[in-house]
């Protein structure tokens, strides 16, 4: 199986669990249950940073495996079949790409400035936290679930927008977060994800490209991520300069008008990809009027 798009299997009818706000249900309940298990060492101070991370990880992974093995019956599910694990380094390769360039862009305009390098810069914790955690465990629930319940209702178009405006507003209760921030999440990270995962039906390759956005600009390029992290605080040391709105302040790149722009590109071409490929699945009440093939209920 190719790491591109490929069919899936679709749920059997007539079973009450299979609607998609039920699995919903099932799979925060699970995530939080999972999850608090964690929180008792969290409350005494006893438990070091991975056991958090590892807690919010496993919850996510384990949710997820009760909704698509138990109550969807797909196994393996198609976008996380292991087959299909070139979609990684694929994805890895256009979230360095595209960090890089909006990167050179700033430095390029005088909008970040590099300082000098830090070979003692921490990394074995952040390429867990970002590169690991926060990009599997994200694209779970944003991709893996959010997205393909809502576009069993609301298509393609409509899972895209929902997602999209959950994932920004998520990052507004980040230490430094600002509103612009959470919107630039929204239009750029938010919006490609959602299509990239729709033209591919692949996690392995949002993941990648989720995992190296974060780890190439944070414990690399050194700026804040999602204004959860500090500006300098990467392998190389770099700053922000000039106009918030262009160099992302202390939000970090993803709140620059340059990423904006370059991941609306990828966007706009991912919209292109999927209206010519016609990979595009209508809403409920328009494949109801239309008497035509019946969305993925994934």
């Amino acid at each position: 199986m190719s790491w591109r798009s490929a069919p899936d299997q679709p749920l059997r009818p007539g079973q009450w669990w299979s609607h998609p706000v039920i699995r919903a249900v099932v799979f925060v309940v699970v995530m939080v249950a999972v999850a608090m298990t964690t929180a008792v060492f969290e409350q005494d101070g006893r438990a070091p940073d991975w056991v958090y991370l590892t807690g919010q990880l496993v919850a996510s992974v384990l949710a997820y495996a009760v909704v698509v093995l138990l109550l969807e019956n797909r196994r393996p599910p198609v976008e996380v079949d292991p087959s299909r694990w070139r979609g990684l380094p694929v994805g890895l390769g256009i979230g360095t790409a595209a960090c890089l360039v909006v990167f050179a862009v700033l430095w390029a305009g005088g909008w970040r400035t590099i300082e000098g390098t830090n070979s003692h810069a921490p990394l074995l914790q952040p390429l867990f936290m970002m590169g690991v955690v926060a990009a599997i465990s994200e694209e779970i629930i944003f991709r893996g679930i959010l997205f393909r319940l809502v576009e069993a209702g609301l298509g393609t178009w409509g899972a895209t927008l929902v997602s999209a405006a959950v994932f920004g507003l998520v990052h507004i209760n980040n230490p430094q977060a600002t509103w612009w921030g959470a919107v630039a999440i929204a239009l750029e990270a938010g919006m490609m994800f959602g299509l990239l995962y729709a033209l591919t039906r692949s996690l392995w390759v949002v993941i990648g490209v989720h995992a190296a956005w974060n780890v190439m600009q944070g414990p690399i390029l050194g700026s804040a991520v999602s204004g959860a992290t500090h500006n300098g605080d990467g392998l190389v040391v770099s700053h922000p300069a000039g106009p918030e709105l262009i160099s992302g302040g202390i939000f970090g790149l993803e709140a620059s008008l340059v990423a904006v722009l370059v991941w609306t590109a990828i966007s706009l071409w991912l919209v292109r990809s999927l209206v010519v490929q016609g990979r595009v699945v209508a809403p409920l009440w328009r494949r109801r009027l239309t008497a035509g093939p019946a969305a993925p209920r994934w």
